[in-house]
């Protein structure tokens, strides 16, 4: 889809000590985290969490057509383009949701 053959399966947060080669993935992923909290102080959460879902999608269509040779060409990958992204982010939202299952009580020890 892009030009750095982004694959989400190969992006892992490194344990040890050395060089991260996604450290940019995970400065840029943090950059968003940091800005959708900084929205929701004037906004719903819901609201934010729509509107990121939003952006992220306008955001994959446009890289994917500046990535097609031409309107034809994306045109006639549509449906691999969105299965593609469908199966990545999928993947990144269930490995989200394991961690916050596995570390409750750490992101929320506040809550019983």
């Amino acid at each position: 889809m892009s030009d750095d053959n982004f694959n989400a399966r190969d992006v892992t947060r490194p344990t040890g000590k050395a060089p991260d080669p996604n450290a940019k993935f995970w400065d840029v992923a943090d950059t968003f985290v940091h800005l959708a909290n900084e929205n929701c102080k004037g906004a719903e959460r819901g609201q934010v969490c729509a509107a990121m879902m939003y952006a992220a999608a306008r955001f994959n269509a446009f890289t994917a057509s500046v990535d097609a040779p031409n309107a034809a060409t994306f045109k006639s990958e549509l449906e691999p383009a969105i299965a593609y992204f469908r199966n990545e982010f999928e993947k990144m939202l269930r490995e989200n949701f394991r961690d916050y299952a596995e570390n409750y009580k750490s992101y929320h020890p506040e809550k019983p």
